[in-house]
């Protein structure tokens, strides 16, 4: 798994698969259990901005934070805070803050003034600071006092979007970005992204690089142009250029060569087995080496049997999903959900996915469609 400069990436991925902690691994905010995590190119470490699903912005020591002081906080993390770009942009931050502060008393002292002038990008990063809180409806006088805990969800979903994106980063990381947003600033927020994006490929200077978990098809073609799928223990780059449908014909021809490679080891499984099962005398002659890897190509095929399971039961286009979730749960026979004291099941139930969005012969409300949904 890379990221390139000037990348504009959507990672999906079934509940649960780990998307949220690839997000954090790659932020520096959780150390991975193997493997390496390269963060530098050329002796020059990158500066990450993360967004997260539900962004807490508080002060370390516990301090009620303002939306102005949330507006003005370094979204920069992991070892790149330690980068000088990151330390620059904190500076002009706390200048903006003072600046801020001094004008909301209707006395921009000339202490605040000064502060601005004095440090490096402090006027363009509060003019920056300004027209995004502003089309994000989180920048007037009254709403930059109120406190953080005081906001609901999508406010302050929205008042961490306006910060990260106006500071200066290589990396942008948005997990579930459209999480509590309503369809106006979703909008807003796919038209921002994907006019970045324009800008940067008529430009050989800005090269910051967008990787964004989502769920929403939509705004994933307006943002992205390739598409990571975590699946399993496996990362899968496509290439979609714009179209959800290009991911999910390319994904259908993988999962096809897949199946095909597990018919060819399903044979050598079943050559294999008939040699094993002969009488230690007749195998004397053989390598002790082919016994050992026969039950190693058996274990392992056993455990990828049940995650393509698992994975034609998320494919799209069609896909019967209620075969493919008995066949990997071993063939059981109905549907159950616990809630508190409560067991619903449902018998000889049928989801069928189809290309539009919805289920087919949707029930009527109150027929425990959410729950069926969770």
């Amino acid at each position: 798994l890379s990221i390139t400069a000037g990348s504009r990436t959507g990672l999906i991925g079934i509940n649960g698969v780990g998307k949220s902690t690839l997000m954090k691994i790659l932020a520096g905010q959780e150390a991975s259990d193997s493997g390496i995590v390269s963060t530098t190119e050329g002796g020059k470490r990158p500066v990450v901005l993360y967004v997260e699903q539900e962004p807490a912005m508080s002060s370390g020591s516990g301090e009620e934070w303002t939306v102005a002081d949330a507006l003005t906080e370094s979204m920069v993390v992991g070892p790149s805070a330690d980068t000088p770009e990151a330390k620059r942009t904190r500076a002009a931050l706390l200048a903006v803050r003072s600046y801020w502060a001094a004008s909301d008393d209707n006395d921009p002292s000339s202490l605040a003034v000064s502060l601005m002038t004095d440090t490096e990008g402090a006027w363009e990063l509060e003019t920056r600071l300004a027209q995004l809180a502003s089309s994000l409806d989180v920048f007037s006088p009254s709403f930059r006092h109120k406190s953080i805990s005081s906001l609901s969800g999508g406010q302050r979903k929205r008042v961490a979007l306006a910060s990260a994106l106006a500071q200066d980063a290589d990396i942008l990381l948005l997990d579930e970005p459209t999480n509590h947003l309503d369809w106006e600033a979703i909008d807003w927020l796919a038209d921002h992204l994907q006019e970045q994006g324009k800008r940067q490929r008529s430009s050989a200077q800005t090269t910051q690089s967008l990787l964004v978990v989502t769920h929403d098809r939509y705004f994933l073609e307006r943002t992205c142009r390739d598409v990571l799928e975590l699946d399993s223990t496996a990362v899968y780059r496509y290439k979609i250029d714009g179209s959800y449908d290009m991911y999910l014909r390319r994904r259908a021809e993988r999962i096809v060569a897949q199946d095909a490679e597990l018919a060819r080891q399903a044979e050598t499984l079943k050559r294999e087995g008939a040699w094993d099962a002969k009488s230690p005398r007749a195998r004397q002659a053989k390598s002790k080496s082919r016994s050992a890897a026969y039950q190693q190509l058996k274990e392992s095929n056993a455990l990828t049997m049940g995650e393509r399971a698992v994975t034609r039961a998320t494919a799209g286009g069609g896909a019967d999903l209620w075969a493919a979730a008995k066949e990997a749960a071993g063939g059981s026979g109905g549907l159950e959900r616990r809630l508190g004291g409560k067991v619903m099941e449902l018998e000889g139930a049928r989801i069928k996915v189809t290309k539009r969005p919805g289920l087919e012969d949707a029930p009527p409300s109150s027929n425990a469609n959410n729950t069926i949904l969770l």
